[in-house]
């Protein structure tokens, strides 16, 4: 397996989550400093983008709740730096234009075109289905919650479909794993000092690894490195975080024939795996 640099997207900014859908990414950045939070968004292919630095009134408090079908669902916080969120608003990506707001409800998920919410009452909620393009409401639940948690369930057991297409990590467990994978993390453990966990994608007779090692000065390198599992050969590797001093997992995961690496918590690199 070759890989070969297909695009690089980099604002500068901090790259806090990525929302797949369909053919296109949605990137969430944030500027903790300035306290400012920019939403952008590519298509996955070809890194061409189609939304830019994108904000909401509030400048910060404010993050994603989902993305699906061409609109993005922002809820802000009902403190700020509590986890609790408040609100609701619904943006259509392609006429780039804001469809609705609801403050006064909170975001449970979507299904079949519908914004399933509720509102917080003193000690129960009261549970809605909103139309997605217009934010009115169709249906009143009122507390009872059977029903939605029978529908939640069905929309659990179709989220594979969604991501059939995504490879992500797994933390590697020495018990747990074949005996080639298993051979090619001890003779890298042989070669370098690793700390923490180690993920992995076992792909296409290759090992793609993130690993974490110790640097003289006590501080860490987030590492990545791509084997083939037949020949132990290293295909690629490179330092995607230096001089850090705390974890960073997940840095990385394949879609198709696509490798997504996050790199120095700011650059997203799009490599073809060929």
């Amino acid at each position: 397996m070759n890989i070969q640099k297909k695009y690089l997207y980099t604002n500068g900014y901090t790259i806090w989550r990525l929302i797949p859908s369909g053919d296109r990414l949605l990137i969430e950045e944030r500027d903790e400093k300035k306290k400012q939070v920019y939403f952008n968004c590519v298509e996955i292919e070809s890194g061409k983008s189609i939304l830019k630095n994108f904000q909401l009134d509030e400048k910060f408090w404010v993050g994603i709740e989902a993305f699906e079908n061409n609109r993005i669902y922002f809820h802000k916080f009902a403190k700020p730096d509590m986890p609790g969120h408040m609100g609701i608003t619904a943006y259509d990506l392609g006429a780039k234009k804001i469809l609705w707001t609801r403050e006064d409800l909170v975001f449970l998920f979507l299904y079949k075109d519908k914004v399933f919410t509720y509102l917080q009452k003193f000690e129960s909620r009261e549970i809605f289905s909103l139309d997605a393009e217009s934010g009115n409401i169709i249906k009143e639940y009122g507390e009872n919650a059977l029903e939605i948690n029978s529908i939640r369930e069905e929309l659990i057991s179709k989220e594979y479909e969604k991501y059939k297409d995504y490879l992500f990590p797994e933390n590697y467990v020495a018990g747990k794993q074949s005996s080639e994978v298993k051979s090619i993390v001890d003779n890298l453990k042989q070669k370098v000092i690793i700390t923490g966990e180690i993920e992995f994608i076992n792909y296409k007779k290759s090992l793609l690894l993130g690993f974490h090692t110790v640097r003289d000065d006590g501080k860490l390198n987030n590492n990545f490195r791509t084997i083939e599992i037949d020949s132990g050969k290293v295909i690629f590797e490179d330092v995607v975080n230096s001089g850090i001093t705390s974890y960073i997992p997940d840095s990385f995961f394949i879609k198709n024939n696509l490798l997504f690496l996050i790199k120095h918590k700011t650059e997203l690199v799009v490599f073809s795996l060929i």
